[in-house]
């Protein structure tokens, strides 16, 4: 089984374009907004006692930095990860306390005014002034739902995990789009730190390559998942 994380103000359904050029029947997409954990870690253990032994893991962004904690819980049932455009933490102290209470801003503002948090986290130089690949629900109650990223998954509050990845033994496929210079740099990083790991970058593709180059991402995922 497949498991795909979405990324910060995502959802479930932001894959269900993708699935399809994965070309695999057993593909679970898990809407992380629903899950019951207060923090990275928990959530690590709340994902991984519900998947089978042997299961693999793809997350986006957010997506990926929760799988990177699920790949550092000890024991896990993963036998292959792959992650996109993940950071793999703050280091410096004061920058991470600044990120977590930037990231609460965000999270009052999903909660006030979806319409006008969606508009300004389009905005976000990351995203390269490229229109959203996915439309976003117009239920009053997503804000809601989605302000627990910027809480309980900020990066703010994510400990710094590159030290970490070396005891990571399974084959990791990280990936990032060529366009992003920053996410390319931590994936090259990350990935040169797992004995398993590979890198992948993706050309003429930005910070969600999946849906700037859908068709070259999900080849070399496949190319990887069958190796």
């Amino acid at each position: 089984m497949i498991h795909l994380l979405h990324g910060a103000a995502g959802a479930p359904g932001d894959w269900d374009p993708f699935i399809p050029l994965l070309q695999s029947e057993d593909v679970r997409t898990v809407d992380l907004c629903e899950m019951d954990a207060s923090g990275l870690d928990d959530f690590a253990v709340s994902l991984n006692s519900f998947v089978s032994q042997g299961d693999t893991i793809i997350g986006y962004s957010m997506g990926g930095r929760l799988a990177l904690h699920a790949l550092l819980a000890d024991p896990h049932p993963w036998s292959r990860a792959v992650i996109i455009s993940a950071h793999t933490g703050i280091i410096d102290v004061a920058d991470r306390e600044k990120r977590e209470q930037a990231d609460l801003k965000w999270a009052a503002l999903a909660n006030s005014d979806w319409d006008e948090f969606i508009l300004k986290w389009q905005c976000q130089p990351i995203f390269g002034g490229k229109s959203l690949p996915w439309s976003r629900s117009t239920d009053r109650d997503i804000g809601a739902r989605v302000q627990r990223c910027f809480t309980s998954w900020s990066l703010g509050r994510q400990r710094p995990l590159l030290p970490e990845l070396k005891s990571i033994e399974i084959p990791v496929l990280w990936i990032s789009g060529k366009l992003d210079t920053k996410f390319s740099a931590i994936a090259e990083n990350g990935a040169s730190r797992i004995a398993q790991g590979q890198l992948a970058l993706i050309p003429n593709a930005g910070h969600r390559c999946p849906w700037d180059q859908p068709e070259l991402t999900a080849g070399v995922i496949r190319g990887f998942l069958s190796q």
